[in-house]
Parts: C-alpha cells; sequence; structure tokens
C-alpha cells in the first residue's frame, strides 16, 4: 500500500504518531493486545500505516501490513451491499416478508415461555420482513447472549454451526422468535439470513457472488469465506480476552467451510477492507467504476 505525507492531506504526521504511542503503552505491552494494524486515510490517500505488536504471539511472529485476518462482524457489511445491490436492480422490496423468500418461515412464532424444545408460542404481530433483517428488528438472535430460553435453543440446535445456509435456515424456522419482527432492536444472525437471500435472489451461492459482484471490482484479492493453504503464512492467529491475564488463544478446527456466513464468516486483510470502505465512502465508486 502506498502512503503519503500525512501532510500532503491535511494531517499533521506528529499528532498521528500519538496513535502508534498509544495503542503500544496501553495496550500492546501491558499483552492486553497482542498486535495491531492501523491505517487511516484522507481525500482517498493513506497518510499512516502502522503494525505493532505481533500476529502469532506463540512462534514470535511480527504483525505484518499483508497479514490476514479472520473479520467477523466487519463481513455484515459486506452482505448488505450485497443485498442491496439485488434492491437496486428490483429483485425484492424492503417491505415483502421474508417467507415469500424462505416459506418455512411463513408459521414462525414468538417465544412466550417455557424450554426447548417445550416451547409456548404465540403469533407475531406481523410477518418479519427484509427491512427487519437489515436493522436487526426480526427478532431473532445470537447463540452467545446468553439472557433468554431462546438463545439457549439456538446453542442446543447448534444452528451457528450448520452445515451450509439451507440448514442454518431450515433450523432456524423451528425456533421461535425473541418478539415480534418491528418491535424491539436486537443484534443477531439477522445478516446471515439476508446471505442466503442473496443466494435465493441472485442464483447464486454467497461466496461466487461475493467474488463476481464485490471482491474482483474492488480488486479484494485476499478476502473470502477461507484461506489458502498457499496463504497461511499470512493468517493471524486469534485471541480472546481473558480477565485474569493475556488474551487466550483461539484454536479454529477449519478454515475452509460450506456454510457461508453472511454475518461474520469471511478472512480478509487491511488493504482489501480499505478499498470496500473507501468505495463506500466515495458513494459506490472505485478507481472510476461503480
Amino acid at each position: 500500500m502506498k502512503v503519503v505525507s500525512p501532510e500532503s492531506v491535511g494531517l499533521d504526521s506528529s499528532v498521528l504518531e500519538n496513535v502508534r504511542s498509544y495503542l503500544d503503552e496501553t495496550y500492546v505491552k501491558d499483552g492486553k493486545y497482542i498486535g495491531t494494524l492501523t491505517l487511516v486515510a484522507r481525500k482517498g490517500k493513506i497518510a499512516y500505516l502502522d503494525s505493532l505488536g505481533l500476529m502469532d504471539r506463540e512462534n514470535n511472529k511480527p504483525m505484518q501490513e499483508d497479514a490476514i485476518f479472520r473479520i467477523y462482524s466487519m463481513t455484515k457489511a459486506v452482505t448488505s451491499i450485497a443485498i442491496m445491490q439485488l434492491y437496486e436492480k428490483s429483485k425484492f422490496r424492503l417491505d415483502d416478508p421474508v417467507h415469500w423468500y424462505i416459506p418455512s418461515w411463513k408459521k414462525l412464532r414468538v417465544f412466550e415461555s417455557g424450554i426447548y424444545p417445550n416451547f409456548l408460542t404465540s403469533r407475531p404481530k406481523r410477518h418479519m420482513t427484509i427491512r427487519d433483517l437489515l436493522s436487526h428488528m426480526s427478532g431473532l438472535t445470537y447463540d452467545f447472549m446468553y439472557r433468554t430460553n431462546v438463545d439457549a435453543a439456538y446453542r442446543k440446535t447448534k444452528v451457528q454451526q450448520a452445515e451450509n445456509l439451507q440448514e442454518f435456515v431450515d433450523i432456524l424456522s423451528e425456533l421461535p422468535l425473541e418478539f415480534s419482527p418491528g418491535d424491539k432492536w436486537n443484534y443477531s444472525v439477522s445478516t446471515d439470513v439476508l446471505g442466503y437471500l442473496v443466494e435465493v435472489m441472485s442464483g447464486m451461492t454467497l461466496d461466487e457472488y461475493f467474488q463476481k459482484n464485490i471482491f474482483e471490482p474492488l480488486d479484494m484479492t485476499d478476502t473470502g469465506f477461507s484461506c489458502p493453504e498457499d496463504k497461511l503464512d499470512r493468517l493471524a492467529s486469534l485471541y480472546e480476552h481473558n480477565p485474569k491475564g493475556e488474551p487466550r488463544l483461539v484454536e479454529i478446527p477449519f478454515l475452509n467451510t460450506k456454510m457461508f456466513s453472511g454475518g461474520g464468516g469471511l478472512f480478509s486483510t487491511m488493504s482489501d477492507y480499505y478499498n470496500f470502505t473507501s468505495m463506500i465512502l466515495n458513494q459506490g465508486e472505485f478507481n472510476g467504476k461503480r
């Protein structure tokens, strides 16, 4: 990635250096973060790019600018762009009921009481719409919430470990919603369902759709639902917060999957995601192309 002088785009290089010292002194030296990679751009040009710490603590491997990360929920923005591309092609309307595209969801119910699989449920006030999925007001949830009997059912059924998107929506069709669509906001697997709708409306698998309509036009050469073997040396290790000490290494048993999670399944790099966000900042254009 080409980095220009901060002053050439109206930034102060001495102030930007504070970013490094703050991250280093507050997080990296204390072991709260294993490593960081930071980019600041203005007027379409990168003015600051800096790596700190390690991308692999166990092998003492320094953070590198082309490191590949599991980007988890940063996948959601990509899926949302994909579904809105299809909206622009008049493939659906925002207030279309979701069950028009997932027929098994026509009889979704709302949780009232009980423990899986013995639930007492009621009819929703209205059907779930695609707008509800985009705004996380669908009534769906996540298995890691540890808050209600519904998210406990997600863990029991292992819905988020489904083999593929079809199995994923099939399992969800048998589980109650947390609330009637539109009533509340709840962070959830809604964007994963949008990924399934991309497949239904486009006739392509989600990875194929992303590749053709987003990754190739944006020169996102290192982004996808898997990390190829020839790039494993660039894959950053994954760590989770540990309140009792340094972050814990998380062992991920797979690098390739048929479950294309539109809510959190992508691998990407700083360079690729910068291209993606630059397109958004430029109202849908990248290097002169929409």
